[in-house]
């Protein structure tokens, strides 16, 4: 007759370890930043009308991973403080410049020593539906607040995209 309330209490802690377990991997897995790619910058409804400018609303202060080209903005020696984040090497600099829904301003938390601009990038952070308007150059849509930035390695190689 002892035996059945010591089995309660354990099937108790077996319940609350397993959702505790659940639970942790749950926050886990909400901390990661997603991974997008430059058409989750547009929503589908703008493929019907592609003369209208729209901006993606689900990922505004979100936490994301996008790749891309950097066209620099602020320079003090080697480090870059803010760029212009493109999806392909050469954009903005040639007219006419990308939509504003496929340009990111991107601040840096902390100045990136890039030497290789025209190699591809990932850049980490949170994005926001933010109007730059980049003088001369470009208007912008989005903002991106850069916790990292990382030169995109490929599975062949160190430089992915140039390893041919």
């Amino acid at each position: 007759m002892k035996t059945q309330p010591l089995k309660s209490i354990f099937l108790c802690i077996k319940c609350i370890v397993l959702i505790s377990a659940i639970l942790l991997s749950s926050f886990s897995y909400a901390s990661e930043p997603k991974e997008i790619d430059w058409e989750d910058l547009i929503p589908w409804t703008s493929m019907f009308n592609p003369s209208e400018v729209k901006f993606n609303k689900k990922l505004d202060d979100k936490e994301v991973r996008i790749p891309g080209y950097i066209l620099p903005l602020d320079i003090i020696g080697r480090d870059i403080n803010t760029f212009l984040l493109v999806p392909y090497i050469g954009a903005c600099i040639h007219v006419p410049a990308p939509a504003p829904n496929q340009i990111v301003y991107v601040e840096t938390k902390k100045p990136w020593e890039g030497l290789a601009w025209w190699e591809p990038v990932y850049v980490t952070g949170k994005i926001k539906i933010e109007n730059h308007n980049i003088e001369e150059l470009a208007v912008v849509g989005y903002e991106l607040i850069a916790d990292d930035v990382e030169y995109y390695r490929g599975t062949t190689g160190t430089h992915g995209f140039f390893d041919w």
